[in-house]
């Protein structure tokens, strides 16, 4: 497995979609890492259509023991009067950003 390629205290955009976490969200700053590994099959779960609801896990008991990545815990900045949610986002939605321009997607 490669090297994580962010760091704790960087500040990262979401690009993919802005959908991250319970609400729409634009970037937040790295609190820490934590390797993901692929989950056993008896501990997937499916929507009623047929689509895996995700297949990734930090916790090694409930996985294959596979390592397929990053993960990274994170807390959202948000503009004035509004608090930050943590969550758990993949490397691979993540994009080095800056606190300013975050904020400023709240804008525009």
């Amino acid at each position: 497995m490669s090297k994580a390629k962010f760091k704790a205290g960087q500040v990262v955009r979401f690009p993919s979609s802005n959908k991250v976490g319970t609400s729409a969200r634009k970037g937040g700053t790295i609190l820490g890492i934590k390797p993901m590994y692929e989950l056993k099959e008896e501990n997937k779960r499916y929507y009623p259509n047929g689509k895996c609801k995700g297949d990734l896990t930090t916790f090694v008991g409930l996985s294959s023991g596979v390592s397929k990545g990053y993960a990274y815990e994170i807390v959202t900045i948000q503009p004035k009067g509004f608090r930050g949610e943590k969550l758990t986002v993949e490397e691979f939605k993540l994009d080095l950003s800056t606190e300013e321009k975050v904020l400023a997607a709240y804008i525009g």
